[in-house]
């Protein structure tokens, strides 16, 4: 049964997954297809890779990064106010109340481990289709490991302690094999080392990933910029500067876009944009599950202007671009489409690659190091900002205020864009949300484990 299921969902999803070609689309499916035939034409091949995207952005009915979960990581942080009180909106997330049944949580794991498992099944059939790809497999193994190692990449920051605090902590199992059916559902907890020490493995070789590519093909599918801002994300999330500095210097061919408010608007893909999971009308999130439903309704969620980012001197400037995004609601406008939702969700854009640079170099020893960490602050920060009009005094500023500049820039920047929850996990810091504070040692700092696994993991405790 879950390998016929397993069979609907990639023909499903290869199908609603925009960009396949007008001349497999107007194929005649065959009917009693077995599961092998999927692996059998260079046309079908392809589609299975874009469903592995499709997987990783929505399942058939709840959305993994394309939607709610992707809401998550801001739901937790500072910057935003969930006003809904409706467990149905995130609001246990919002309050860091979440429990092994909650919706979001048992929602947000099956999601990732399904996407996961199609990565792992590609990745052995694969092998047994060589042939019928000679020039594209090695770039399509690529992608499976990159879909796989974008998902525990977030799986590690809901469900583990961060790394700097405890680089042993208990994180989520590591499964690397296909699995088919229940016979090993049995499996222990990695560490959080482990998990981004596998991301790490998997991201190895990206020598058959695309160079940067501005078109929408190149910036929905994995290329090598894509894949080295996951590794630059990992290895601070490590503490390891010189090697994110390494890596995020090879993010190279893209530019910051002159008009900040075109990056969140058709055809939402620009100079900047690095990757991205784009919408087409046959798949989108289902209802209450896209970004414009929670961050257009000002019955959810409101920009925190009392708390947040803009209540800060410097960072409510109404002269910067990055405003205009504030309605007079306090709603978020980010994303608007709220009848269609179309709106494309932004993983990785170059604004994070040089404010990661920033943040690195800040973070290193030296006066060259510092004034770095400036030129990458300055280059994002007056964008949006005229510098001769900017309140900052950016040259003058070393040490500890040039690393809150940096993390300011951040919030400001990437407010809406699900970032900010991952940069206080990743620094052991304490989730503030108005006048609750949650500490690395509090319940709720990380989710526990859902009941639906521990049920079926007899294994996880060992």
């Amino acid at each position: 049964m879950m390998k016929k299921t397993y069979l609907i969902y990639l023909l499903s999803t290869a199908f609603a997954f925009g960009g396949c070609s007008e001349n497999f689309l107007d194929q005649e499916l065959p009917l009693n297809m077995e599961e092998n035939d999927i692996y059998s034409s260079p046309e079908r091949i392809e589609s299975t890779v874009r469903g592995l995207y499709a997987a990783l952005k929505n399942s058939s009915s709840n959305s993994f990064l394309g939607g709610v979960s992707y809401l998550v990581f801001d739901n937790r942080g500072d910057d935003i106010v969930n006003v809904s009180s409706n467990l149905n909106t995130l609001y246990a997330t919002y309050t860091m109340q979440v429990n092994s049944t909650s919706t979001e949580n048992s929602t947000t794991w099956s999601n990732a481990y399904g996407a996961i498992n199609k990565a792992n099944i590609f990745l052995e059939k694969i092998e047994g289709a060589k042939e019928l790809i000679p020039d594209e497999y090695e770039r399509y193994r690529q992608e499976a490991l990159f879909v796989r190692a974008l998902a525990y990449f977030y799986l590690n920051n809901l469900y583990s302690q961060p790394y700097l605090l405890d680089e042993n902590a208990k994180s989520v199992p590591l499964r690397l094999m296909a699995e088919q059916s229940a016979e090993n559902n049995g499996m222990p907890r990695s560490t959080v080392k482990q998990v981004y020490e596998q991301i790490l493995t998997d991201l190895t070789d990206i020598s058959a990933l695309p160079d940067a590519d501005l078109s929408e093909e190149g910036t929905t599918r994995a290329t090598k910029g894509a894949a080295n801002m996951l590794k630059m994300r990992v290895y601070m999330a490590m503490g390891n500067w010189n090697k994110a500095i390494e890596v995020g210097n090879e993010v190279k061919g893209y530019s910051l876009v002159n008009d900040f408010s075109s990056l969140f608007k058709a055809p939402y893909y620009t100079s900047e944009t690095i990757f991205s999971f784009p919408m087409q009308t046959n798949n989108t999130p289902n209802t209450q599950q896209s970004l414009a439903e929670f961050y257009g309704d000002s019955q959810i969620i409101l920009i925190d202007v009392e708390n947040g980012i803009m209540s800060k001197n410097g960072y409510s400037e109404d002269s910067d671009q990055r405003l205009s995004f504030k309605n007079s609601d306090n709603t978020l406008t980010k994303f608007t489409d709220m009848r269609t939702k179309l709106d494309w969700v932004p993983i990785f854009r170059y604004a994070e690659t040089l404010l990661n640079l920033a943040e690195c170099y800040a973070n290193l020893e030296g006066s060259s190091n510092q004034e770095q960490a400036k030129s990458y602050l300055k280059q994002v920060r007056h964008r949006s900002l005229d510098e001769a009009s900017d309140p900052l005094n950016i040259d003058g500023m070393t040490d500890d205020a040039l690393k809150e500049a940096i993390k300011n820039e951040r919030r400001l920047e990437f407010i809406g864009e699900g970032i900010r929850g991952l940069d206080i996990i990743r620094r052991g810091e304490s989730f503030v949300q108005g006048t609750r504070t949650t500490t690395p040692s509090d319940n709720g700092y990380i989710w526990p484990i859902p009941q639906s696994e521990q049920l079926i993991n007899t294994e996880l405790n060992k």
